[in-house]
């Protein structure tokens, strides 16, 4: 493995700049193009064979393929999309074992965040003023609104791409 530290570099920065674009793509459109998807996990070898020191690339497929085999469960009970489910999947792959913790408690804390945020925007909406908010009546469906998780992903992505470049 010959070190190219340019390369790996220009890896990180693309990684970062798919998450960002299909966290955008969510937040507009609540889709997120299995392309981007794609072609984060394409990207990750150039980082891998590029980064000059090793990478435990086979934990990290196993850590990918963990939450590809748990984001289609929480698809199919209909908790998160398929969108959602095959981007952290890729993140991950780029997280791998030694960034895996930390790549979800950052995507945690964000989505947490979003959703807070959603439920004031919410709360605020059907208040009478600023003051009102906590005694207004919430929408029953409201916490059925689909929510732009990947926002929450690429918060998290962003970090391990932040670890990556050091």
């Amino acid at each position: 493995m010959i070190p190219l530290p340019e390369i790996s570099q220009v890896a990180v920065l693309g990684f970062a700049g798919l998450i960002v674009a299909a966290a955008i793509s969510d937040a507009r459109h609540l889709i997120i193009p299995n392309r981007y998807c794609l072609a984060i996990a394409i990207l990750y070898p150039t980082y891998v064979l590029s980064v000059g020191h090793e990478v435990d690339w086979i934990g990290a497929i196993g850590v990918a393929c963990g939450l590809l085999f748990l984001g289609f469960l929480l698809h199919l009970r209909r908790i998160a999309g398929a969108g959602d489910a095959k981007l952290v999947a890729s993140v991950a792959l780029w997280a791998g074992p030694g960034l895996f913790f930390d790549f979800l408690i950052t995507t945690g804390i964000a989505g947490g965040a979003m959703a807070l945020a959603l439920w004031f925007r919410h709360r605020l909406s059907r208040a009478a003023g600023p003051g009102m908010i906590f005694v207004t009546a919430s929408d029953p469906n409201f916490a059925k609104q689909p929510m732009p998780y990947a926002i929450a992903i690429a918060t998290g992505g962003l970090y391990v791409a932040f670890t990556l470049v050091g």
